[in-house]
């Protein structure tokens, strides 16, 4: 399977943000990461549709169903998603 790719300098920019916080700052954002984690767990409880569509998403990961993109092919996927939204508001209307 391949591994997802990684945007290691983002990572490092978070935890050089994350380290110069305070410690004040360090638990309040401690506390929000908590409460969206929780929240967002709610919603699968309560959401079976959702809750399947993200077991069937683990399931492309760990079989290797999905798709890398790179700097270079995101231009074509935002471009695809462009045009598949004004496909559909074309058809709602």
């Amino acid at each position: 399977m391949t591994q997802p790719t990684l945007n290691t300098r983002l990572i490092d920019s978070l935890t050089q943000i994350i380290l110069s916080l305070s410690e004040t700052e360090q638990e309040i954002l401690a506390h929000q990461l908590q409460n969206s984690l929780n929240s967002a767990e709610g919603i699968t409880e309560t959401d079976p549709t959702l809750k399947a569509d993200i077991e069937v998403g683990l399931q492309q990961l760990k079989t290797g169903q999905y798709n890398d993109y790179t700097p270079d092919s995101l231009p074509n996927l935002i471009e695809a998603i462009k045009m598949r939204g004004r496909q559909r508001l074309k058809e709602e209307s």
